[in-house]
């Protein structure tokens, strides 16, 4: 059974009403007396795969070359146009 919260509680508490999602709570907000929102808990977010993250941008394109015999200054300008 969900909860009901004024918008006025919820400005006050918000932190608190949050935290109460997180552990399941379901809270109808009112505004001026009329359900205006729900606020439910997310669904589990599974955890992203263990992976070499520069490799992953690397392989994605958005990293240049960075195995290079190059200066910092050569990659820069190269980059730069």
């Amino acid at each position: 059974m969900p909860e009901y919260v004024g918008i006025r509680t919820l400005k006050a508490k918000t932190v608190e009403i949050v935290r109460n999602v997180q552990r399941g709570m379901r809270n109808v907000v009112y505004i001026c007396g009329r359900p205006a929102g729900l606020l439910i808990p997310t669904e589990p977010v599974p955890e992203p795969p263990e992976q070499d993250w520069w490799e992953a941008l690397y392989q994605a394109g958005n990293l240049p070359e960075w195995k290079t015999q190059r200066t910092t200054d050569e990659l820069l300008d190269e980059v730069r146009g």
